[in-house]
């Protein structure tokens, strides 16, 4: 009978174990959720386009810091445009060099919020692209910081831009 009950318990304790830590990930997890990505989007050849670089949740967002690399063969850098949820941050743009971009924004107060746009990079499409062909945009340094001047954690979501001609 004794066994029996050092079995019940064993198994009691591991129940309450695993409920704990489920319930520990589930309250953390928001926190640490934070992605970084850009919207996929289908365009059409030579023209321009506008690609929203999103965020799936962020609370009191102050600063970010980005490398964004692109192939300057087929993009044309043209503007990266606040949208209505950072215009309260102010923002430079590098683009010195063909395909790199340096994003900095800052602001004095953080911002918060979900599935919203960052800021739209806006490029022109070079002519002559191949049919159906396929471009990365990719983010190489990410940094976010709230107000506090401490880090938030995020990850970055690659994502592949399709060219379909008309």
């Amino acid at each position: 009978m004794i066994v029996m009950s050092n079995k019940i318990t064993r198994i009691f304790t591991w129940l309450i174990f695993i409920i704990c830590i489920s319930v520990t990930v589930m309250w953390i997890s928001p926190a640490l959720g934070t992605e970084l990505y850009f919207s996929g989007i289908k365009v059409t050849t030579e023209q321009s386009i506008d690609i929203p670089v999103m965020i799936d949740q962020v609370d009191n967002l102050a600063g970010v810091k980005m490398l964004i690399k692109y192939d300057s063969k087929i993009l044309t850098y043209k503007n990266a445009v606040k949208t209505k949820h950072t215009s309260s941050l102010i923002h430079i743009v590098n683009n010195k060099k063909p395909g790199v971009l340096i994003v900095v924004m800052a602001g004095a107060k953080g911002i918060k919020g979900k599935n919203f746009p960052l800021f739209l990079l806006q490029f022109d499409i070079k002519k002559g692209l191949k049919n159906n062909s396929a471009i990365k945009i990719n983010i190489f340094d990410l940094q976010l910081m709230s107000d506090q001047l401490k880090n938030i954690k995020c990850k970055i979501r690659p994502n592949t831009l399709r060219f379909i001609k008309q």
